[in-house]
C-alpha cells in the first residue's frame, strides 16, 4: 500500500508512465483515496500538459542544427 511520501517520491515516474503496471495500480489506488495526493497529481499533470503544449512543438532551424553538429565534431574531449 502506497503512502503520501511514496507517491510524492514517485510522482514524476507515475506521470511519465515509467512504472510497472502493478506500481501504477498501487499509486492510483492511493490517489483515489487521498484528496491531497489527488490534487497534487492533478496540478502536476496540468503543468506537464501546459509545458508540452506551449514548449514542446518548437523545432530548431536546420542551419542551427548544422552549426551545432559542426561545432561538436570539432570539439575534442
Amino acid at each position: 500500500m502506497s503512502d503520501c511520501h511514496e507517491v510524492h517520491q514517485r510522482l514524476y515516474l507515475y506521470l511519465d508512465r515509467e512504472l510497472l503496471p502493478e506500481e501504477v495500480i498501487e499509486i492510483r489506488q492511493h490517489i483515489l483515496n487521498c484528496k491531497e495526493c489527488f490534487e497534487l497529481v492533478s496540478f502536476e499533470s496540468g503543468v506537464i500538459k501546459l509545458i508540452k503544449r506551449d514548449c514542446g512543438c518548437d523545432k530548431a532551424p536546420d542551419h542551427l542544427k548544422a552549426r551545432i553538429k559542426s561545432i561538436l565534431k570539432k570539439k575534442t574531449y
